[in-house]
């Protein structure tokens, strides 16, 4: 390890920012506190030719962007590339990564660096499990709405959702989810809908108005609730002669209003 330094930025290498891509927010409060104290941390780099590669230190680094600085003071590591991608997981673990963060780091070992999962998982010190989920999710996801994670567009926790979805169709979701403001909860909802139908005029207007097609399931959820609790209560109700064809013609309602529903399409 060598003495704390003063390196230019146009000196560093920046191929790892998408696996440690830091939020808008936490940017302009990195910024703020640089503006105020200077800089407190060196960055970290590697290498021993230019441009060194930076792995720690993404926000301070586009803090200083921001504030227009030429330079940083940084310390130097020697790793080789596929030490440094497990050093960026590693020295941002208590702060944490996201999980398209943690997938694509994931990726890139298994695809790039060429490690086996096991490998892997006892570099991040993680279950081989760990690493195989993330790996599965992100070879579904499409390019566009990975971008669309790293931007922060989507809400948290709804990779693994969209990952059901055609790849050809989630730039759509991505779309939609944007456009109407969709909740996780929501996401869940319209992709179980979406896998459950072929119908493509029932899947555009899930896409084109899915908070009114979540509206009409809830609806219809309640409808059915309702006939299972009248289904109940005539199971309590005496079997006689004299009330049995009263009850064969609420049974046919029940029925009929069943087919209704079954058969409303949005």
């Amino acid at each position: 390890m060598k003495r704390d330094r003063c390196i230019a930025m146009n000196q560093m290498d920046l191929r790892f920012l998408q696996l440690r891509s830091p939020t808008a927010l936490a940017v302009r409060n990195m910024a703020h506190s640089m503006k105020k104290q200077g800089q407190l941390t060196p960055v970290v780099l590697a290498g021993d030719e230019k441009p060194y590669i930076l792995i720690d230190g993404f926000k301070r680094y586009m803090a200083a962007q921001s504030l227009e600085w030429d330079s940083l003071n940084a310390f130097f590591i020697h790793v080789d590339i596929t030490k440094a991608k497990v050093m960026i997981y590693l020295m941002n673990r208590k702060e944490g990564l996201s999980f398209i963060q943690e997938a694509m780091l994931v990726r890139e070992l298994v695809e790039q660096d060429g490690l086996k999962q096991t490998e892997v998982a006892r570099l991040l010190d993680h279950h081989k499990a760990w690493v195989n989920r993330r790996l599965m999710i992100i070879r579904r996801l499409a390019p566009e709405i990975l971008e669309d994670f790293c931007l922060e567009l989507l809400p948290k926790g709804s990779a693994a959702v969209l990952s059901r979805v055609a790849e050809r169709n989630q730039g759509d979701f991505s779309a939609a989810i944007q456009r109407h403001g969709l909740s996780l909860k929501e996401i869940h909802l319209l992709v179980d809908i979406w896998c459950k139908t072929n119908e493509p005029d029932k899947r555009q207007f899930l896409l084109r108005a899915p908070k009114e097609a979540l509206a009409l399931l809830n609806k219809e959820q309640e409808s059915l609730s309702a006939l299972r609790e009248i289904r109940q209560l005539l199971s309590t109700v005496s079997d006689s002669n004299a009330i049995r064809p009263c009850l064969t013609q609420i049974r046919s309602a029940i029925f009929a209003i069943e087919q209704a529903l079954n058969k409303e399409v949005p």
